[in-house]
């Protein structure tokens, strides 16, 4: 480049004025970072501010703490306790019948069965304890509220003259249902067989003691879908208990409580069954061998159904009384079993000096079918 190139460069250099340096946009974003953070201190700080305002105002505004949650609609009110006897029963004949009006009223939302044991000098077998249902109420009431407004032959027709008119046969228990409430106290239905009536405090009506088949039977289905199969089992055989039991008592039954037929006997699939083989030495049963089963519990059960049906054969063998003079037994076995309910009951099979199968209401032929279930559980027994 010559001297006067470099001359004319510096003309044009000094006529442009000088460009500014460049933006460093670097320094730019820190510093709008930091504008953004100070504005979100700013509103959050704010934020707290009003939010521990408004936590010391809002007790003051909503009224007292309500961390308890409120009774729902469907808890029932008032205590039930089912009488012992059937001295607080209205009496029969100073009841009303012939309205319209409902036995009961509607709404309830859980009914209890009660057995009052009526007969001091000849005690039930057993009674049962409080049975309350949860589920399927409304049809029991409407069942109940559906029943003839006057009293009823034994065939449910009314009587025209709406007299009382009472049968005179032994009962050792009547039945009792207390209806619960969500919004009301309790209502008592007092229940006669002999006269086929239900009463509350006021009025009465003719009775189908059908009804109490219903409610067994949906009992029962709430059993069934409320227990866990894991937590049902049978007793242990006891190591030992008295021969003479096998004649002058009968086995426990629990599983009738819960079904409103007595045939068939188990109604309901089996869980657990439990056989134990007792062998009688000096008027002591002593357990020989023993055997506890759930996979296939549920077989036994057309098999004693069977055994136990109302027109299976009867048994002479070991009755009581022992009219016939038959020995105390030298072998026997014993079945408990337990059903989807949780309740269980006992069998019992005699083997020597002579065969039978006994259940609480019945003294029956034991037959094949049953022999070859103990002998696959507990061995060949005697005599077979």
């Amino acid at each position: 480049m010559t001297r006067d190139d470099e001359d004319i460069r510096r003309l044009f250099t000094d006529a442009v004025p000088p460009l500014p340096a460049p933006r460093d946009r670097i320094a730019e974003v820190g510093t709008r970072v930091r504008r953004h953070r100070r504005r979100v201190v700013t509103t959050t700080a704010a934020a707290v501010t009003l939010i521990v305002a408004l936590g010391v105002a809002l007790p003051t505004l909503r009224g007292p703490d309500r961390t308890t949650p409120p009774v729902t609609a469907t808890d029932p009110a008032g205590e039930v306790v089912c009488p012992t006897s059937i001295a607080g029963r209205p009496d029969l004949d100073a009841v009303r019948y012939g309205d319209d009006e409902p036995l009961v009223p509607p709404g309830a939302v859980e009914i209890i069965n009660c057995q009052v044991q009526v007969d001091n000098l000849h005690s039930a077998p057993e009674i049962p304890g409080p049975r309350a249902l949860t589920t399927g109420v409304d049809e029991i009431v409407r069942m109940l509220n559906a029943q003839p407004s006057r009293p009823t032959d034994g065939r449910g027709r009314p009587y025209a003259d709406g007299e009382l008119r009472c049968t005179a046969a032994a009962q050792q228990e009547q039945t009792v249902l207390v209806l619960r409430y969500a919004d009301r106290e309790p209502v008592t239905v007092w229940t006669d067989s002999n006269c086929r009536v239900a009463v509350t405090a006021t009025h009465g009506r003719g009775v189908d003691f059908g009804i109490f088949s219903t409610f067994l039977d949906r009992y029962r289905e709430q059993l069934v879908a409320t227990t866990d199969p894991a937590t049902i089992t049978t007793p242990a055989c006891p190591a030992t208990i008295p021969a003479e039991r096998m004649s002058d008592s009968k086995p426990p039954d629990r599983i009738r409580f819960h079904h409103s037929d007595p045939y068939p006997i188990l109604p309901t699939p089996l869980i657990e069954v439990a056989a134990c083989r007792y062998e009688v030495n000096d008027d002591t049963a002593e357990l020989v061998r023993q055997e506890q089963r759930r996979a296939d519990a549920d077989d036994l059960r057309p098999i004693l159904n069977e055994t136990f049906d109302r027109s299976a054969t009867r048994s002479d063998c070991g009755g009581w009384p022992d009219w016939r003079g038959h020995p105390l037994p030298t072998t026997f076995d014993t079945l408990t079993v337990a059903d989807a309910t949780g309740a269980t009951a006992e069998f019992w099979v005699r083997h020597s000096p002579c065969r039978n199968a006994r259940h609480l209401f019945a003294n029956n032929q034991a037959t094949p079918l049953l022999l070859d279930a103990l002998t696959g559980m507990l061995g060949r027994p005697p005599g077979r």
